[in-house]
């Protein structure tokens, strides 16, 4: 049986819908390739290795900790999930509870946000018409766990600021591909849209020495923030809104941004 190595959590504003297109356009000369807001890591774990330096960082502890113990404890991590049920019972006592260890604090968090609506880790997901949902199979998630264990045999995992994350690792063969949170969407408590200091980051961003590429909401604030920046627009799927029955737009258009030549590749890839 093939598992599927290239996701460990689905989660808001992840790159699973435009992994494809992205991976292309990361260049091939890198010596380093450095995530500052690593979330789902999906574009991270789409490549058995991108470069002989890779830094998964987010600034959310509870996805840091979850990479790491899954690095670290694969069987502890393993052992504890298995004992757990598909239950809208257990999963609100593991919403309500405080564990105590690392491992636990681990297997509760990628509980919530495998059994939950959306990836958002507070409501119990349900489905009317598959066995998905909050009732879905367990038996993979060992085999899942043991393979995204081997992909971060040599990651380096962070838990900083995006701008000491990226002033430290910079160098000419660095690369830096950056998902911060959107200018508009939502996002989870750590890295509210409210909060999150845009300017902050193109500042930082037009000042390395390396190379980034940037994902990015197609908005006239970020459009404008990033002027003089190679740019393409892609659309994807509406994530989460995309239910049967909304009438909600059902294509999100992004931007992605980069300080070399992207928009050849782009283009020469979709010939």
């Amino acid at each position: 049986m093939t598992i599927d190595k290239k996701c460990l959590i689905n989660w808001v504003g992840g790159k699973r819908l435009l992994r494809k297109t992205i991976a292309p356009l990361i260049p091939e000369d890198i010596v380093s390739y450095i995530e500052p807001f690593g979330g789902g890591g999906w574009v991270l774990f789409y490549k058995d290795q991108w470069a002989d330096l890779e830094v998964y960082n987010d600034l959310d502890s509870r996805l840091v900790n979850l990479f790491r113990i899954v690095k670290y404890h694969p069987n502890a991590f393993i052992e504890e999930y298995s004992l757990l049920l598909g239950s809208r019972e257990m999963f609100f006592q593991f919403l309500n509870a405080t564990p105590v260890t690392d491992i636990q604090k681990a297997v509760q968090f990628y509980y919530l946000i495998t059994r939950s609506f959306g990836g958002r880790g507070d409501t119990f997901g349900t489905v009317k018409k598959t066995s998905g949902g909050a009732s879905k199979s367990q038996k993979n998630v060992p085999l899942k766990i043991t393979a995204i264990h081997e992909r971060l045999d040599k990651v380096l995992i962070e838990n900083r600021d995006f701008e000491k994350l990226i002033t430290q690792y910079d160098h000419e063969g660095a690369f830096f591909y950056c998902d911060p949170p959107y200018s508009k969407g939502c996002g989870y408590e750590v890295t509210s849209t409210k909060d999150f200091e845009h300017e902050r980051l193109r500042n930082v961003l037009g000042k390395i020495k390396g190379r980034f590429l940037l994902s990015y909401d197609d908005s006239p604030k970020i459009r404008e923030l990033y002027k003089g920046f190679e740019m393409i627009e892609v659309e994807r799927l509406n994530g989460i809104n995309n239910r049967e029955g909304t009438k909600r737009n059902k294509m999100f258009k992004e931007l992605l941004i980069a300080n070399y030549p992207i928009k050849e590749l782009h283009e020469r890839r979709a010939d």
